[in-house]
């Protein structure tokens, strides 16, 4: 289990979440080294834009490793130097989602921590805090709503009804929905021999050619990831910085506001959760492996 970063181009980093025995769920250990890397990338001046993904062709993420659910929700509010979200959202350079299979919880709160995603046709968004009695506190309740509009944010936090791909496309959740062939394992030779789902994504993929030969090349989701950020490294990385930050101006009082009081409330409860909680969520793992955060 551990968080990989690579430089698959100048200026272009990679960070994957590889845990395949628990669906890339989640430790605190995980959570500590994706905050390390994002902390260690925002001090890099090397970094123009970095891409976020899971390991494997199922899942993003699938949340919180419920056998270690009780040192995660445990941890300190205030350290932010551990917390992966917070280091995601002062980042100056964008961050690219690539979203294949689940992305669930935690998972989610982690694409949502992103600037912009793609996503794979198997891709799949879904929150269940309320199916386990919990609040988010990683922005699921703050940042939803503006994205997919508040019908549509409450049907998935309310009923946990997952969000497909093009659902997603269709409500703004990601740009582009990027087709892979049937059968062929990303990165494996010959995945990116299919056609993507829209004229953009096509547009993507075809123009990463210009990336040169690395380990993603053939894989169609990173293929058009690298591609769109390529793109962004031919601007000035301190205007894109400036614009970036503007943007979150917009809105970031109100946002802060939200995102303080979503915190705040989140981790009063997870502070008074009992150790029979954690107890029975380990039985709970222990009988259906599926069952993540």
């Amino acid at each position: 289990m551990s968080i990989h970063l690579e430089w698959p181009v100048s200026g272009i980093a990679v960070v994957t979440i590889d845990a395949p025995g628990t669906k890339n769920a989640l430790t605190q250990a995980m959570l500590v080294d994706l905050a390390k890397a994002f902390s260690a990338l925002r001090a890099n001046k090397e970094t123009a834009v970095v891409i976020l993904t899971g390991a494997g062709s199922e899942n993003f993420c699938a949340g919180i490793d419920l056998k270690h659910a009780h040192f995660v929700f445990k941890m300190d509010e205030l350290d932010m130097h551990n917390d992966p979200v917070y280091q995601m959202e002062h980042c100056e350079f964008p961050i690219i989602g690539a979203i294949r299979g689940h992305a669930i919880n935690a998972g989610f709160e982690l694409a949502l921590a992103c600037d912009m995603l793609l996503c794979a046709p198997c891709a799949q968004f879904r929150d269940t805090h309320v199916a386990l009695g919990l609040v988010p506190s990683w922005g699921l309740s703050s940042k939803l709503s503006l994205i997919v509009g508040p019908g549509a944010a409450k049907r998935a936090h309310f009923a946990c009804r997952p969000i497909g791909a093009d659902e997603a496309r269709r409500l703004g959740l990601v740009l582009d929905v990027i087709d892979e062939p049937a059968g062929i394992e990303p990165g494996s030779a010959g995945s990116q021999g299919g056609d993507t789902s829209s004229q953009r994504a096509t547009s993507h993929t075809n123009s990463s050619a210009q990336l040169g030969t690395n380990k993603f090349a053939d894989d169609a989701l990173m293929a058009a990831a690298l591609a769109l950020a390529l793109e962004m490294t031919k601007n000035q990385k301190e205007s894109v910085a400036r614009i970036k930050n503007r943007i979150v101006d917009g809105y970031s009082l109100s946002f802060g506001e939200s995102r303080t009081l979503e915190r705040r409330v989140a981790f009063a409860q997870y502070r008074a959760l009992p150790p029979a909680f954690f107890k029975k969520m380990k039985a709970a793992a222990g009988l259906k492996p599926s069952a993540k955060l």
